[in-house]
C-alpha cells in the first residue's frame, strides 16, 4: 500500500477511532452488573482498638465500587478535609493513594465522595448558582480525581434547597451534574450521586429525570427515616415497607416508597441503587416498660464505646451487647431494647429481605453505609462482614 493511500485510510478511520476512545466510559455500560457500592468513612482510621478501620481492611470480594468519604468544598474547588490522613506529604498517612491502589489491585472502582452532612448545603448552593462556579468546580474535580488515580466522583450534597440552600438549587443541581458529566465522561470517569430518601425533601431538591440523565448511578440514602433528633417516639431507622396503622406522613417514610418515587419520576431501575445501613439508631425510653414501636423517648441513645456518637451504634457495637431483647415481625423489621435503651437496626435477616427487594425491582444494586460499621472483625461469631456477605449472596455475587 502506497504511503498516500495508507495515510488516506488512517485519516478516514481516525474520527471513528477517536470517537470510540473518547466515549469508552459511555459505550461500556457501567450498569451491566449488579453493583455493591461500599462507602468508607476515612475518619475510622482514628477510632480506638477494635474499631480502627484502615483502607486495607476492606474485603474486596464484597464490593464492586468503594467510595472514599469525604472531600470538602473551599473557595469553589474540591479540597481535602483531613490532609494528614489523605495525603502522603509531611509524613501523612497517604490514604487517598492507598485507597485507589487497593481498588486497582483488586479490580474495583474507586470513587471519591464530596460533601456529607457536616459539610452542609450553603457553599454548594453558592458554587452551583453560576455557570462559572460550576465550571471552576468541575475542572478542579477532574484534576483532583486524576491526580489520585480515582475512577470518578460521588456528589453527596446534603441537600439542594435545604439547610440554607435556595429553591433555585433544584435546577442548579442538575446543571452542576451536566457540567460534571461532560468533563468527567470525556476523561472516561464516572459520576454518581447520593440523594435524600425523605420523599418531601426529594421532591423539592431533585429533578428526577435530569439527575438520571447525567449521573451514572443514583444511590438513595434509604436510612435515618426516624431518629431521636427528628421524632419524639421510637421509630425504625430503615423500614422496607410502610407499617399497618401508620399515618399518612409516616407511611411515606420507608425504603419502598423512596424507591418507587424515583422510579415513577422517570429514573431507570438500572441506574438506581438502594441504601442499606450497617448501623442502628438509638433512643432513651421515657418509660423502660413502654418499649414498642412508637414509645415515648427522652433523648438520643448513649454513645457507643467505639463510635462515640449519641443516637448511633455500629452493627458490631449492637451485636456485641448481650443484654438486648430482640423483636422482629414478618414485615421485615427488627428492633431491640434493654432497660431504657432502644435501637432500630438491620441484621442478616433484614438485609436478605432488602437484597431480594432489589432483585425484584430490577435495581442496579445496593449501597452500604458504611464499611467501618460492619462487624468486620467477626466480634459476634457470624463471620466477618455478615451483612455484606448476606447481601452479596442474594445478589448472586458469592
Amino acid at each position: 500500500m502506497g504511503y498516500c493511500k495508507f495515510l488516506t485510510v488512517i485519516l478516514l478511520l481516525f474520527p471513528l477511532l477517536q470517537f470510540s476512545y473518547l466515549t469508552k466510559a459511555q459505550t461500556e455500560d457501567p450498569r451491566a452488573e449488579t453493583v455493591v457500592v461500599c462507602y468508607y468513612g476515612s475518619w475510622a482510621t482514628y477510632r480506638p482498638s477494635i474499631a480502627q478501620f484502615e483502607v486495607e481492611y476492606i474485603n474486596s470480594s464484597l464490593c464492586t465500587h468503594i467510595v472514599y468519604s469525604f472531600m470538602g468544598l473551599e473557595d469553589g474547588v474540591i479540597v481535602s478535609l483531613d490532609p494528614y490522613n489523605d495525603y502522603e506529604e509531611n509524613w501523612g498517612k497517604g490514604s487517598l493513594t492507598r485507597f485507589a491502589n487497593f481498588a486497582k489491585t483488586n479490580g474495583l472502582k474507586a470513587i471519591l465522595a464530596i460533601g456529607g452532612w457536616n459539610e452542609g448545603s450553603v457553599k454548594y448552593s453558592q458554587m452551583a448558582a453560576t455557570e462559572a462556579g460550576r465550571t471552576t468546580f468541575a475542572n478542579s474535580v477532574v484534576t483532583f480525581v486524576q491526580k489520585y488515580n480515582f475512577d470518578g466522583l460521588d456528589i453527596d450534597w446534603e441537600y439542594p434547597t435545604q439547610r440554607g440552600g435556595t429553591p433555585e438549587d433544584k435546577e442548579t443541581f442538575w446543571l452542576l451534574l451536566e457540567t460534571l458529566s461532560d468533563k468527567l465522561h470525556a476523561e472516561g470517569l464516572m459520576l454518581t450521586v447520593a440523594v435524600c430518601a425523605d420523599p418531601d425533601i426529594a421532591e423539592e431538591a431533585y429533578d428526577f429525570r435530569k439527575v438520571a440523565q447525567y449521573a451514572d448511578y443514583i444511590s438513595i440514602m434509604s436510612f435515618d427515616y426516624h431518629t431521636a433528633t427528628s421524632d419524639n417516639v421510637t421509630g425504625l431507622n430503615s423500614p422496607l415497607h410502610a407499617l399497618p396503622g401508620e399515618n399518612r406522613n409516616d407511611a411515606k417514610l420507608n425504603v419502598e416508597y423512596s424507591v418507587n418515587q424515583w422510579l415513577s419520576g422517570g429514573v431507570p431501575a438500572g441506574k438506581l441503587i438502594m441504601g442499606i445501613p450497617l448501623y442502628g439508631r438509638t433512643y432513651i425510653l421515657a418509660d423502660p416498660k413502654d418499649h414498642g414501636l412508637g414509645a415515648p423517648i427522652n433523648d438520643s441513645g448513649i454513645a457507643g464505646p467505639y463510635t462515640k456518637e449519641p443516637g448511633f451504634l455500629s452493627y458490631y457495637e449492637i451485636c456485641m451487647e448481650t443484654k438486648w431483647n430482640v423483636e422482629r415481625n414478618d414485615d421485615g423489621y427488627i428492633y431491640a431494647y434493654y432497660d431504657n435503651n432502644w435501637v432500630s437496626y438491620d441484621d442478616v435477616t433484614t438485609v436478605i429481605t432488602k437484597a431480594q427487594f432489589v432483585k425484584e425491582k430490577g435495581l442496579a444494586g445496593t449501597m452500604m453505609w458504611a464499611l467501618e460499621s460492619e462487624d468486620f472483625r467477626n466480634m459476634c461469631g457470624e463471620g466477618a462482614y455478615p451483612l455484606l456477605t448476606a447481601t452479596n449472596k442474594v445478589l448472586g455475587r458469592l
